[in-house]
């Protein structure tokens, strides 16, 4: 077998391509066809668990020969389920936090089994849990700098620039709401502050001109009624000002409450969870590989048991959730298959193999 022939040097440019692979493969879960689509992470990870199992049989012009252990589908339970979260903490919370906080997870998990269960020697133990720490520590660091600023200051940001263009008047709309409000109340009616105007019944008189005071009076046709200001201030001005409604009903969109809303999490929040449940539970898809070595299974040999085991698992998901749905639609065959969502092949079918075929290269060369 070539794995026989496999020098030190060897090991470590497989090591140099499984870490690329493995960093790599949700790259193309955040492509813009994938965020337009909205692709359900099941899919996505269907679309892995495929490519996976098309390109373990390449095995076999290497020298290896077609085996089976069942520690395979005990692998697939362990993966299929941690990717689908994986794939939704990536969509949710990003590719740098997501990876970031799985793989200082995965780190900790895999070295505990290792060094505390299955006893694997060391040179020195505490040593070696000084390296993971600092590891860990590291990946988080990057995970928590990576993220994205609050909302608040960008909604900060962008009232300082509507304050700026209204300032400076430069453009109808920002010469009207000049005109019409008085300097100290300006700024907190585009922050969306002032609530309520009170009605007026009549348009407001024109003021006879002072002395020594320059004084532009509009034509009555052109004065505006308190409804018509009203309006203007909560619609979403050209320089790009948000209305308190539409933030309002963007944070409800951003919100996942849980347990009848007694729990109420940010999406972000969910993904990274999410990422954390990849971590926890899908990192350890390899521990069955210790078992498995006691048949004679190991390194690339070990590659068809996982992809078919993965294989058996991502079909059990799919019918589990077809029975989820024909009890949802009250046991209507044809309205549950059409509630499962769609796999967007035309779309989709490129970066769907792209991810699956750079996860399995991963898997292969670790």
């Amino acid at each position: 077998m070539f794995t026989e022939k496999c020098d030190e040097l060897c090991g470590y440019a497989a090591a140099i391509a499984a870490a690329l692979s493995y960093g790599s493969f949700g790259v193309p879960v955040k492509s813009e066809v994938a965020k337009r689509l909205d692709v359900d992470p099941l899919v996505m990870q269907s679309y892995k668990s495929i490519m996976c199992f098309l390109c373990c049989w390449l095995i076999i012009p290497m020298g290896e020969p077609v085996r089976f252990t069942p520690w395979g589908i005990v692998s697939g339970i362990f993966w299929v389920p941690g990717g689908v979260a994986g794939i939704y903490g990536i969509r949710n919370a990003g590719l740098a936090v997501a990876v970031g906080t799985w793989s200082s997870i995965i780190v900790l998990s895999s070295f505990f089994w290792g060094i505390f269960v299955f006893q694997e020697k060391v040179k020195s133990i505490s040593g070696a849990c000084g390296a993971v720490a600092t590891l860990i520590i590291g990946l988080l660091g990057m995970s928590f700098f990576s993220r994205p600023p609050k909302k608040t200051q960008d909604i900060e940001k962008v009232e300082t620039e509507i304050s700026a263009g209204v300032d400076s008047g430069a453009n109808d709309d920002d010469g009207i709401r000049k005109r019409l409000l008085p300097p100290s109340p300006e700024k907190d009616a585009v922050r969306g502050k002032i609530k309520k105007i009170p009605k007026a019944r009549h348009a407001p008189k024109e003021q006879p001109p002072r002395s020594g005071n320059r004084t532009v009076l509009a034509p009555s046709s052109a004065s505006l009624t308190p409804i018509e200001v009203e309006f203007l201030l909560n619609k979403t001005s050209s320089t790009g000002g948000i209305s308190s409604l539409d933030l309002d009903i963007s944070e409800k969109k951003n919100l996942i409450t849980f347990f009848n809303g007694n729990i109420t999490m940010t999406k972000r929040q969910v993904g990274m969870l999410a990422a954390a449940f990849n971590g926890g539970w899908g990192g350890i898809n390899l521990v069955p590989l210790h078992f498995a070595s006691r048949e004679g299974f190991g390194g690339p040999g070990y590659v068809i048991s996982f992809a078919c085991g993965s294989m058996i698992v991502t079909i059990s998901i799919w019918v589990l959730r077809y029975i989820y749905e024909l009890h949802r639609l009250d046991g209507d065959f044809t309205k549950a298959f059409h509630a499962l969502p769609s796999f967007h092949i035309r779309q989709m079918w490129l970066q769907g193999a792209l991810s699956g075929f750079l996860y399995s290269l991963g898997n292969f060369m670790s």
